[in-house]
């Protein structure tokens, strides 16, 4: 996936599902694709937010998330679960990496493309509101079975060196963009690439902007 060479106006959405204001967009993100989705393609990048050296236990983050969720909640309406604020929030051996649920994604991409959107928001939900840990394989057997999915085969398919290579590349490619941070959206139409959003929009915004650039 490239932002080149696609001649449909396609909609370029990174994001992260250990992000805070991902989670807060996805709402946003849910009816774009619902109302605009026969006008564009719509694609969804893993960005790569915590990696290397950055990858960290949640424990050492929850104060800043505690201190940030107030503003999340307030600015885009998602609520964080207690599941997660009372429970995962609290545990020591949980570790914050955006690789597992990239991997995810990527998996989800290749075996039912067309959910692929909605199931990048389904990674949010099942951490910020229903508290699991992202890097336990259970989680990821639970998401697979809601979407219909035989949870061996994906399990298989998300941990092959295929998708991790694929992983790889896109984050790669995310940071070879020099993307400021998450969500950010960009619109390709031929030649010409639009900044929609760096950083969290309501859809009133998006849908303006969409609007004027696709049809003028």
């Amino acid at each position: 996936m490239s932002i080149e060479n696609i001649e449909r106006p396609t909609l370029h959405y990174f994001q992260d599902t250990l992000c805070g204001w991902c989670y807060g967009f996805g709402p946003v993100v849910s009816r774009i694709a619902e109302e605009w989705s026969e006008h564009l393609e719509i694609v969804v990048y893993a960005g790569g937010m915590v990696t290397g050296d950055s990858i960290r236990a949640l424990s050492e983050m929850s104060d800043f998330i505690r201190g940030a969720r107030a503003r999340v909640e307030e600015t885009t309406g998602v609520t964080f679960g207690e599941a997660f604020l009372h429970g995962l929030l609290n545990r020591k051996d949980v570790v914050l990496d955006s690789e597992p649920p990239a991997r995810a994604l990527e998996a989800m991409r290749a075996m039912q493309p067309s959910n692929h959107i909605a199931f990048s928001h389904r990674l949010q939900r099942a951490l910020y509101a229903d508290g699991l840990d992202m890097n336990a394989e259970s989680t990821y057997r639970v998401l697979s079975s809601e979407a219909g999915l035989n949870p061996d085969e994906f399990i298989m398919l998300m941990n092959s060196p295929e998708i991790s290579d694929a992983v790889a590349d896109e984050f790669e490619y995310v940071a070879s963009l020099g993307i400021g941070g998450f969500p950010t959206m960009l619109l390709e139409i031929g030649d010409n690439v639009h900044l929609l959003s760096n950083g969290y929009a309501p859809y009133e915004h998006i849908d303006t902007m969409l609007r004027s650039a696709l049809h003028g």
